[in-house]
Order: C-alpha cells, then sequence, then structure tokens
C-alpha cells in the first residue's frame, strides 16, 4: 500500500538479500537477549518493570506498517522472512525484537535515569541525543545492505536515511519511561500491568504527534520545498516534548541543593 496519489515509489525490483538479512536479524537479537536477562533477572526480585517495558515494546512494533506508509519507508517482499504484515507491507522477523529492545529496553533505561536523584534536565536531552546515536548505528548497516529503503522526497537525508526519523524515534522510549515516572505512585501492585500499554501508546503518541507535519509534507507530492518546511516544524515538536519530559525531574540548581 503506498499513499494515492503521489507519484514517490519505492523500486519494484528491489528484493532483501539473504546473507545481510541473516546477519542483521542476529544483530538485532542480541541486545533484545539481554534486555530479557535482565528483565527475567529484576523479576526474580520482585520487580517486573523491565520485563513489561519489553513486552510494550514489542507490541509497538504492530505499528511499523503504519508508521512506514506515512513515512514512506519500505521493505521489499522478495526475500523478506516476514514476520506480520499490515497496510500491505510485509514486515520482517528481526523489527518486533528490535522495537524490544529500542522501545521497550531503552525506555526501561531511560527510566532507571530518571529515578536517580542525580539527574538533571540537561542530562534528559543526553538521553536523547544517545537514543538518536543508536538509531544512526542500527539503521544505517541495513539501508547500506538494501534490507529497506526511504523514498520520495525525504527531507534531511544522509546516506539514504532521512534524520527527521531517528530524531522521533529517539523521543518515543523517553516519552515512556517520562509518562511512567511521573505515574510512579500510581502504578503500584497488579497496576503495573499498564506498563506494556503506555510503552506502545508512547510509540505511536510520538511518531504521529511528532512526524504529522512530515506525513502530511510527503503524501502532498510537492518536493522538497513543502517537505523541508514540515520537516522543522517537526524538530521544533521534537524539541518541545523533550523539554516536558524534561520537567519530571529538578533543574541543576535544584539537584546540586540536593548534593549539598
Amino acid at each position: 500500500m503506498f499513499v494515492p496519489g503521489t507519484t514517490s515509489h519505492p523500486p519494484a525490483d528491489m528484493t532483501i538479500p539473504h546473507n545481510e538479512q541473516l546477519i542483521f536479524t542476529i544483530m538485532t537479537q542480541i541486545p533484545f537477549i539481554f534486555v530479557l536477562y535482565k528483565a527475567f533477572k529484576n523479576l526474580a526480585k520482585g520487580d517486573p518493570t523491565c520485563l513489561l517495558f519489553a513486552i510494550g515494546g514489542v507490541i509497538a512494533s504492530a505499528l511499523e506498517p503504519a508508521v512506514d506508509v506515512m513515512g514512506f519507508c519500505y521493505f521489499p517482499r522478495e526475500g523478506n522472512w516476514i514476520a506480520f504484515e499490515w497496510h500491505g507491507r510485509p514486515i520482517p522477523v528481526f523489527v518486533p525484537a528490535t522495537y524490544g529492545w529500542f522501545v521497550g529496553g531503552q525506555g526501561y533505561w531511560f527510566l532507571t535515569v530518571l529515578r536517580n536523584e542525580r539527574t538533571t534536565r540537561r542530562d534528559v536531552w543526553k538521553l536523547w541525543l544517545r537514543s538518536f546515536s543508536v538509531n544512526l548505528a542500527l539503521e544505517y548497516p541495513p539501508l547500506y545492505w538494501g534490507i529497506y529503503i526511504y523514498y520520495g522526497h525525504q527531507p534531511f537525508s544522509i546516506g539514504g536515511f532521512p534524520l527527521w526519523f531517528p530524531a522521533i524515534h529517539a523521543v518515543s522510549p523517553m516519552m515512556a519511561a517520562g509518562i511512567v515516572f511521573i505515574l510512579r505512585n500510581h502504578l503500584k501492585g497488579w497496576k503495573n500491568v499498564m506498563i506494556p500499554a503506555i510503552v506502545s501508546s508512547a510509540y505511536a503518541m510520538a511518531n504521529a504527534g511528532l512526524g504529522w507535519p512530515v506525513w502530511v509534507a510527503l503524501s502532498l507530492d510537492n518536493g522538497y520545498r513543502t517537505t523541508y518546511g514540515a520537516a522543522i516544524a517537526t524538530v521544533s515538536l521534537i524539541a518541545t516534548t523533550i523539554w516536558i519530559v524534561s520537567l519530571a525531574v529538578p533543574d541543576a540548581l535544584g539537584s546540586a541543593s540536593k548534593r549539598k
């Protein structure tokens, strides 16, 4: 499925290479295995939070087809080891586990940072930068190998990777962690079961709430003059969201006072 009325389409004859897909699938499972190890280790101590974040991340992968359709990202069908399909978009088997650690695992890590009394608002911005960097390291290899492609008039594209995409993806685990952190006095006992829903919904909110200007611009098919303006709007929404999340922790002056 492609956005109707646009001239932007991925290559019709594109095929996912077997060996590269195997390598990338293995690469993306290793961090998820580590997250699961941490999750079950914590669970044995009576803390299910990490496991619930990981589950929420896997659930969030169900939104990948919708994000791909609106953001003009494409996994070809030929050679694809398909895990599931929606909107006519076949999603490879490595995607659910990748979401499990990138959205869920990182979300839990961010939560531990927010729980630290020494964390300041500046640290929250650093978290975004780290997540953004992780996304770059994650996506450039499969793009180079031809496992998937971004098409259309993508703004801020470097090496075939439109940087507005990882900028948004870096926010989603922060939003999940921020919401859980704010609700920490209410998410106790059986109420912890709401964490997977919070994590997966945070991913949906981040992509739709921050990416919609570029989504609309891409579907208008008016070229870069439209998509770059929309991308600037998206960047402003991203910065605003990071600032809002940062308000959950004390400012540098307040944190310094605590340390004294």
